[in-house]
């Protein structure tokens, strides 16, 4: 466990080294042709001699990526101290409790939910969805259990849950963001977190902290979805770094994908090669060597033909559709433009560890300097879930 003496110092050291090599991870790499270092030959070299099967080898090791790609570079990658992995207690909880709960996310909510200390305090659940993570501990720990979320079917749904197990669980309907929210965080509470995405859990440590909230307990996701262009740095050290993060930015922290099935991979590389293709017809059509990024689109839209795929893409873009025939060829040049794209990406993916760890240490260097214990660990395996990491905070006072 990395405790408060050491954190300025690890952040530091992180700090130091995305400063340094911000040419190598700070980069859109769907908006370029070719490998952006050609000053690094022996990189390009290396990057070139790679198939897909070993590409997709080094994505899914964080630890030989780093090693791999750091052969290339005037620094080392190895500056990530390992994280323990708790080893809470797990309750035994029957099966008829945990229906309609999908088997990984039961599998997270149990690591979690070991994490808690049982005390008489109340638990507050931020963004709770249905409260499955707050009705579970209140069944292994008999606790009051107050869970808040914005939308109300799922203050229902889980309201309805909690009295059909018997659960003391009241839910509280509300926007986090909204002054009302304040009242509900009190000094001898816990405040968990599983999962709330970027700005809803920063939301919550400023609160709790103001608060004087007893113990936090978070496991973060989705740095990216904030709602400023560029990320606003929580503690004083993060305030002063040279380092401006966007929202693209932030995306790099979460590109990792050890969980993703076959099926869901498959539809990945198809995406990015139509998308890319298209891209290469757009700056045809529009005259311009420029990237235009394009709109989420649903996986059904995978499953039909690539000029259907341009159809929707010039439509979304108000570009005229030049035809089946001019089409076709554009996505032969989208699967070649991937291979470029995926030697570009497993460059950034080397450096995608270091930048959540920066974020992480953010975090918590902010509780500390809020009057906190911090501690980071893991709650689970990342096989469970990439989101691991874990931010244990007790007030000192």
């Amino acid at each position: 466990m990395a405790h408060n003496a050491t954190l300025a110092q690890q952040f530091d050291q992180l700090d130091g080294l995305l400063s340094t090599t911000r040419k190598y991870w700070q980069i859109l790499p769907f908006q370029l042709l070719e490998l952006p270092w050609q000053d690094n030959l022996a990189l390009c070299d290396f990057l070139a001699q790679l198939d897909d099967a070993s590409l997709e080898r080094l994505d899914q090791d964080d630890v030989a990526l780093r090693i791999a790609i750091a052969n290339y570079l005037p620094v080392s990658l190895d500056i990530l101290t390992l994280l323990s992995c708790s080893s809470g207690q797990l309750h035994d909880i029957p099966a008829w409790f945990t229906a309609g709960i999908k088997g990984r996310k039961w599998l997270q909510i149990q690591k979690f939910a070991s994490q808690i200390p049982p005390d008489s305090s109340s638990i507050l659940e931020w963004c709770a969805g249905k409260g499955h993570l707050g009705r579970a501990l209140g069944f292994t720990q008999q606790r009051e259990i107050i869970s808040l979320e914005w939308q109300q079917i799922l203050c229902d749904q889980g309201s309805s849950l909690a009295a059909k197990h018997g659960i003391q669980q009241q839910f509280v309907q509300a926007d986090v963001f909204s002054p009302d929210t304040k009242s509900l965080l009190r000094r001898e509470q816990h405040a968990i977190a599983l999962h709330a995405c970027g700005d809803l859990h920063t939301e919550l440590l400023k609160q709790a902290s103001h608060a004087h909230t007893e113990r936090i307990t978070l496991a973060p996701c989705c740095y990216h979805l904030i709602k400023d262009d560029y990320y606003q740095p929580l503690s004083n050290l993060a305030q002063r770094s040279s380092l401006q993060l966007s929202k693209r930015d932030l995306s790099l922290s979460m590109a990792q994908t050890v969980v993703a099935s076959k099926r869901e991979r498959e539809h990945r590389a198809i995406e990015v090669a139509w998308r890319l293709g298209f891209d290469m017809l757009q700056r045809q059509l529009r005259g311009s060597d420029s990237y235009l990024p394009l709109p989420s689109i649903r996986q059904s839209m995978l499953s039909a033909s690539f000029c259907d795929f341009c159809r929707w893409a010039c439509a979304a873009k108000g570009l005229p559709f030049p035809g089946e025939l001019k089409v076709a060829r554009f996505e032969q040049l989208g699967w070649q433009r991937r291979k470029v794209n995926a030697r570009i990406e497993i460059v950034t993916h080397a450096f995608r560890s270091l930048l959540e760890r920066w974020l992480l240490l953010d975090r918590a260097l902010f509780l500390g300097e809020q009057g906190y214990e911090v501690e980071l660990s893991e709650f689970c395996k990342k096989e469970i879930t990439p989101r691991n990491a874990l931010i244990t905070a007790r007030r000192l006072d």
